[in-house]
């Protein structure tokens, strides 16, 4: 199956705006789960079954929720453990962990990079 970011993208939009009844144009790449959404962690397990369904995938729910986020130092561990983002995403990610103050910067555009990389395997 051959999967581009932007549909990836318009597919998590999608499935996020039904979860948590949003109008989907309200949302985009740069949405903030749990910083711009009443993301809970019960709300991720929904999203990470529909995101399995939509895609045809099996969601590593550490890897695609960034979860060790808060543990790993460096770029080289954040490459390790989330090879599917950027360089620019994860420096991103290293800057915005300091500020986020223990708050996900988690995006929708991440949970489309994680979708497009798992269905190209």
């Amino acid at each position: 199956m051959s999967l581009t970011r932007e549909e990836a993208l318009q597919g998590v939009i999608a499935l996020v705006a039904d979860i948590f009844e949003r109008d989907a144009a309200e949302l985009h790449e740069r949405t903030r789960l749990m910083a711009d959404l009443p993301c809970e962690s019960i709300d991720l397990l929904e999203i990470s079954i529909r995101l399995g369904a939509a895609f045809g995938i099996s969601v590593d729910d550490e890897m695609a929720f960034l979860r060790s986020l808060r543990l790993l130092e460096g770029g080289e561990a954040l490459a390790s453990a989330y090879p599917h983002l950027s360089g620019p995403r994860r420096e991103e990610l290293l800057r915005q962990r300091e500020e986020a103050g223990g708050v996900s910067p988690l995006t929708l555009g991440d949970l489309a990079d994680y979708a497009v990389w798992k269905v190209r395997g």
